[in-house]
């Protein structure tokens, strides 16, 4: 049974602060998911990290010199599988940079292996999860001898540009299962635990926006009717363009689909200023249930309300005509 717990909290990703000390919905992700573990009765938790900023958080810290580093999305030093702290111990490692339901890390807990396991999102998709692809969140390892090899063999496929980008977790455990190895994103070729909630990571500032909406309460996905641009772009989510040659920033075009907040689809459907329809309703998305084990701890709902405003653009003349009907 592994029973040792180490969150990942290494690495250099270019944000002011470390990625896991984000705060999101009110709670710091680290300390979310120890509070989350312990409610599960796991008693041995660590930090892996090579950053100081972590050591109030009273569990132990494993100072592990980790030399990945990315610019934007790009990996310009290190590789992934630098990541994991050495040790001789079955160990669980959860990935840092992730907000996880309770549900999630009972799940992660509750699972056992005699080797090594990976968790992570799957298609299809909860309809409260936020991004279009899979996300990796833990991996665990009973054989730590396995999990070394598979290490070195990594190094070894990437320094021979083997892999179609520099490896991730994602291809660390295609070596782990000694499956062909991926040729682009979402092409996997080993199965895994799917997770199937709002649990995701943090790879951009604008994910705390995308996750703090989700949780906030009910979201509604939109049908473009007319083509408009908007301040507030960054406050849409999972956008799937109607035509795929047609994309810029700010921009919708008709027949686009897109997810967003309550709030600002009643803005879109007609409650501004001007009383302008650009977007239909399609579907509305359920509230997530973000109760923790404790109710105690039940997180506060909600997001601050913006006063952006919406700019029309290309379709005053497709308005204009049927205002004379």
């Amino acid at each position: 049974m592994v029973e040792n717990y180490i969150i990942m909290c290494g690495g250099d990703y270019g944000w002011e602060k470390p990625r896991q000390l984000s705060v999101v919905n009110g709670e710091v992700l680290v300390e979310r998911t120890i509070k989350l573990l312990k409610e599960c009765g796991v008693k041995n938790i660590s930090i892996s990290t090579n950053n100081h900023e972590f050591d109030y958080l009273g569990v132990p810290i494993l100072n592990h010199e980790n030399n990945y580093k990315v610019e934007g999305s790009k990996v310009i030093s290190g590789g992934w599988y630098n990541a994991f702290y050495p040790t001789d111990e079955p160990t669980c490692y959860i990935f840092g940079d992730v907000y996880f339901s309770p549900k999630a890390i009972k799940t992660i807990v509750e699972t056992d292996t005699d080797d090594i396991e990976l968790f992570g999102s799957k298609k299809p998709f909860a309809k409260n999860y936020m991004k279009t692809h899979e996300e990796p969140f833990a991996l665990k390892v009973a054989n730590q001898k396995h999990l070394r090899k598979a290490i070195e063999k990594t190094r070894e496929l990437d320094k021979q540009n083997k892999f179609w980008r520099r490896p991730l977790v994602w291809e660390l455990f295609t070596v782990i299962k000694n499956a062909p190895l991926q040729t682009k994103r979402d092409c996997y070729t080993t199965d895994y635990v799917g997770i199937s909630d709002y649990t995701c990571d943090i790879d951009r500032k604008y994910d705390i926006i995308r996750l703090e909406t989700i949780l906030g309460g009910n979201m509604v996905k939109l049908e473009c009717t007319y083509e408009f641009t908007l301040k507030r772009f960054n406050e849409l989510f999972n956008i799937t363009r109607k035509n795929a040659d047609k994309k810029a920033d700010g921009l919708l075009y008709v027949g686009d689909t897109f997810e967003c907040s309550q709030e600002l689809a009643d803005y879109l459907l007609g409650n501004n200023q001007s009383k302008i329809v650009v977007a239909k309703v399609l579907e509305v998305i359920p509230e997530v249930q973000i109760i923790s084990q404790s109710p105690v701890d039940e997180l506060k709902k909600g997001i601050e309300k913006s006063t952006k405003t919406i700019t029309t653009a290309t379709y005053k003349s497709k308005r204009t005509k049927k205002s004379k009907k």
